[in-house]
């Protein structure tokens, strides 16, 4: 019996209502994330905003979803087979704390100052970064520091067009050992 490598992809994203361009990342990359060769458990910082979007679908196509819920959480997300909720109690940027040093990887769809900390976080943890571009703040941080944020080179950052080239970039990340406990 072939057992399937687990990957945690940390997806972050903008908290307000997702722009349309947004929605479609969504579709595509969860269109395409089956073709990893990997089972991928997606994490969350909650369930509003994008992460409502992205959750929602990928409930739906039967991923497990992992929620890292700060204290007082705006919603609560769906209780569900494959839906995990983690009560913390910390504030909103402790709890991305926790949920990139549980992640592989950042999956980024675009988002303004709390996804620029979950990349800088990520990429400290020496976890890889996708961006996907998108028209949010999120893009400048590619373009302000390159592949990496400091001569430490921790991770790698990576920008791409759509969640087509998210998974593309996934899938060339899996082909290289990930470092799960990476301080």
């Amino acid at each position: 019996m072939k057992v399937m490598r687990r990957i945690n992809i940390g997806i972050a994203g903008v908290s307000e209502e997702p722009e349309h361009s947004l929605l479609e990342n969504i579709e595509l990359f969860l269109d395409n994330i089956s073709k990893l060769r990997a089972k991928p458990i997606f994490i969350l910082g909650g369930y509003w905003g994008f992460m409502k979007y992205f959750a929602d679908k990928a409930l739906e196509k039967g991923y497990t979803v992992v929620f890292i819920l700060p204290s007082q959480p705006p919603a609560m997300p769906p209780d569900r087979e494959n839906s995990i909720a983690i009560y913390t109690d910390l504030g909103f940027p402790t709890r991305s704390t926790v949920l990139c040093k549980s992640s592989d990887v950042l999956v980024v769809f675009g988002g303004r100052i709390g996804s620029i900390i979950e990349i800088m976080l990520a990429y400290d943890f020496g976890k890889p970064v996708i961006v996907i571009e998108s028209g949010y703040e999120t893009d400048k941080i590619t373009k302000c520091f390159g592949d990496y944020i400091d001569l430490r080179r921790r991770a790698r950052l990576y920008s791409v067009r759509n969640g087509v080239e998210a998974v593309e970039k996934l899938a060339s990340i899996l082909e290289k050992p990930l470092h799960k406990y990476t301080m």
